[in-house]
């Protein structure tokens, strides 16, 4: 089972970034780019809580399964509307079963490249697609990838009324799998729709906030139950100057498909 097991983990936080990392704290994406050009360098850390008692077959087993994530993202403007983004992860991951470790691993995750393409902007609102590869470069015998190339993309809204910032999301991704065994225990096609909010508490202080539902890549994982998992996350980004932005949120469950707590912490560096 550690293939499946870990893989669940895999999916929800290595493949992920195609078609969802945003600036940070979001999952929700914006329509944003650097302009040609210009670099940014996003340094995004995640740890992830779930702990849950439930009976995979035998009788109830209380599990506590832990994921660390480590996601620097470098994005280059390639043309005023259009970006092109490099991220590689580094992945730690560990289950606990009444209190004796099951299973761990830890190294590098799969990777992604992706362009983001702002096709549409006129009186504050703007509209993107974003598409992506996730490439196999996890070890998916360890639950660290999934072994094979992976595709995505993400359909993106932006709506600015300062002090208000809305965003919108729509993505899709098919996600493809090495091992016998996550073919069998994992979803091949997933869905995550999401709308977020920013507000400005004063010029270097965002409140931000977002909620949406997404497809439970495990299928029958009796700890993450259930089709579709649905989340919310409230957060502070804080941008000391025009090119350094510092955050940090918080992540809750709101079904049980869902880890149950996500904390968030990341900086951003723009020249």
């Amino acid at each position: 089972m550690k293939s499946s097991l870990l893989g669940a983990a895999a999916v929800f936080l290595a493949a992920a970034p195609v078609s969802s990392w945003a600036a940070h704290p979001y999952i929700t994406d914006d329509t944003g780019t650097q302009g040609t050009g210009n670099w940014q360098l996003e340094l995004m850390a995640e740890r992830d809580r779930n702990a849950r008692t439930a009976d995979p077959g035998g009788g109830a087993v209380h599990q506590v399964r832990t994921a660390t994530l480590f996601n620097p993202v470098l994005t280059y403007g390639v043309l005023d509307t259009l970006d092109v983004a490099l991220g590689v992860n580094r992945l730690h991951q560990r289950i606990t079963e009444d209190g004796a470790v099951t299973q761990s691993a830890h190294g590098t995750g799969d990777s992604t490249l992706e362009l983001k393409w702002r096709f549409y902007e006129a009186d504050g609102l703007s509209l993107a697609l974003k598409p992506g590869l996730v490439l196999p470069s996890g070890d998916e015998n360890q639950g660290l990838g999934t072994g094979k190339i992976s595709w995505g993309v993400n359909f993106i809204l932006t709506r600015e009324a300062k002090p208000w910032v809305l965003l919108a999301n729509v993505a899709y991704s098919q996600v493809h799998y090495k091992l016998p065994l996550d073919v069998d225990a994992n979803h091949k096609h997933l869905w995550r729709a999401s709308a977020g909010f920013g507000y400005y508490l004063r010029d270097d202080v965002r409140l931000v906030g977002e909620a949406g539902v997404r497809t439970n890549g495990a299928k029958d994982d009796p700890f993450l139950p259930g089709r579709n998992g649905h989340f919310a996350m409230l957060g502070l980004i804080y941008s000391p100057t025009e090119k350094i932005d510092l955050d940090v949120g918080v992540r809750k469950r709101l079904s049980r498909a869902e880890f149950d707590t996500a904390i968030l912490v990341g900086a951003t560096f723009r020249w």
